[in-house]
């Protein structure tokens, strides 16, 4: 597969471009593509009105750890291609690939107790040792549009897909990609309806393609409501997930949304989504609210420690925010909560997406928790009149159940404050289409006189962490 996309690419670079050493082929190629352009046929139509679309990647990351403990780095290079053909007769056809070389790397495979968290991610977390055989097809779908106007659709196949929880989680070299149905239904000004059946899924950090079931458990499992290391990896028996959405805008400046996650014999999730907006002639107000309800639909004789959710589980989340936007110079603050109650954890496999929690920062999660307080600050703003250059700043405080209660804490990780820095620049002129993304953060520890070993410490609090991406989009 590795070298399929590496031949595509490089007839995308080179072909037309460069004299072929071959004479005879150069001629014959022309003589195709003159009869393709010439006749009215399909031919015709992909190559004149067909759209290719080119990434490349190049992101290094680097953790420092607290004293002694072990630092990493990584440093990838990626790139892909997609193909998008034009709408004809209503259907279109997606399809995209993309190769990864992991070009410099400290040693990420795993050194107990010492597990890597973050740079592996660039790679295979499945493979750590993998350096160059990091290749995946992402999308191939059919779609067909419903409408004259293209609104609404219906696609099969693989494809990425953007919903509060099932997302792609795009912090690494490649997102998260979904395998299934989807339906788009958009033709009313007022309401909106999505809806689709998920049955496959390649988590971010891998280049596999899993059953739902079996991509649970993929990434570290934490532990179990007993204290003990939880295994529940290979005993999920989730065939498909079910996600159902409808978007209301009843009232100039609303917006409603209720998204329901149903994954069978494993939990039925509702998540509520209010935000109001208000424009004045120098400010924009926005006021939010989630609510997200968790119930298990579990039921089976297997151990605690191979169960990801109990029987009995469930959760409640509220998150809220408030925000002002200066119209004039595009800066914007934001405050924000998010409470989980203390009826049960969060849980949301982490192979399918990040939650969308208002307190959200990037490189931390409070999914696995229960009875947590979250409380977040955010700046973003321009840096530049032209709008290229612009930089968010965040710091959030994260209040967590103790370390030894593990119905409440799966993941082990202290009460913890964290400070990000992200700055991105737009190029322009001859640059057009690069990108670069620099992102600094520090998370520091929170609980008094905690022990140091590498459990409560490592990759999670008193630890530093930096990015770099460039993107070059054609």
């Amino acid at each position: 597969m590795r070298w399929v996309f590496t031949l595509i690419l490089l007839l995308h670079f080179f072909a037309g471009r460069t004299q072929h050493q071959d004479p005879s082929w150069s001629a014959r190629r022309a003589i195709i593509n003159q009869q393709c352009i010439e006749n009215d046929s399909l031919c015709n139509v992909l190559h004149k009105l067909g759209t290719f679309e080119g990434h490349v990647r190049n992101f290094f990351m680097s953790t420092i750890n607290h004293q002694d403990f072990p630092d990493y780095f990584a440093w990838g290079i990626g790139g892909g291609l997609g193909y998008y053909s034009p709408i004809i007769k209503n259907f279109q056809v997606g399809m995209s690939g993309f190769i990864i070389y992991n070009m410099a790397s400290s040693n990420l495979s795993p050194q107990p107790p010492f597990f890597n968290r973050y740079e592996v991610g660039l790679f295979d977390v499945t493979n750590p040792d993998n350096h160059e055989d990091l290749d995946r097809l992402e999308d191939l779908y059919i779609r067909y549009y419903i409408s004259q106007e293209n609104k609404s659709y219906f696609q099969v196949g693989k494809f990425h897909l953007r919903t509060p929880l099932i997302n792609l989680q795009d912090g690494r070299m490649r997102p998260n990609l979904q395998e299934g149905a989807w339906l788009e239904l958009n033709e009313w000004e007022k309401i909106k309806f999505k809806s689709g059946l998920l049955w496959r899924t390649s988590p971010r950090g891998t280049i596999h393609w899993y059953g739902i079931g079996n991509s649970v458990g993929v990434y570290p499992m934490g532990r179990a409501v007993n204290g003990e290391r939880a295994d529940y990896a290979g005993n999920v028996s989730t065939q498909n997930v079910f996600i159902g959405q409808v978007e209301l805008i009843p009232l100039k400046g609303v917006n409603y949304q209720l998204w329901n996650y149903y994954a069978d014999n494993l939990f039925n999730l509702a998540l509520q989504k209010a935000e109001f907006r208000k424009k004045t002639a120098t400010h924009t107000w926005m006021g939010g609210m989630q609510y997200l309800w968790q119930n298990s639909v579990f039921n089976d004789t297997l151990s605690v420690e191979k169960q990801y959710i109990g029987e009995d589980e469930q959760s409640h989340s509220l998150s809220f925010r408030a925000s002002v936007l200066n119209n004039r110079t595009s800066q914007e603050w934001n405050l924000n909560y998010t409470r989980i109650t203390s009826h049960g954890r969060f849980l949301f496999p982490r192979e399918w997406g990040v939650e969308s929690f208002y307190t959200f920062m990037q490189r931390e999660r409070i999914e696995g928790m229960g009875d947590v307080h979250a409380m977040m600050v955010q700046n973003n703003r321009m840096l530049d009149k032209q709008k290229h250059l612009s930089l968010q700043t965040g710091f959030g405080m994260y209040v967590l159940p103790s370390l030894d209660d593990a119905r409440f804490n799966k993941y082990v990780l202290p009460s913890f404050y964290q400070m990000n820095m992200r700055m991105r620049y737009k190029f322009t002129g001859f640059l057009q289409g690069l990108q670069a993304d620099f992102l600094y953060l520090y998370k520091g520890n929170m609980v008094s006189g905690l022990e140091e070993i590498p459990q409560y410490y490592h990759n999670k609090v008193d630890m530093h962490h930096l990015s770099l991406v460039l993107d070059y989009y054609f």
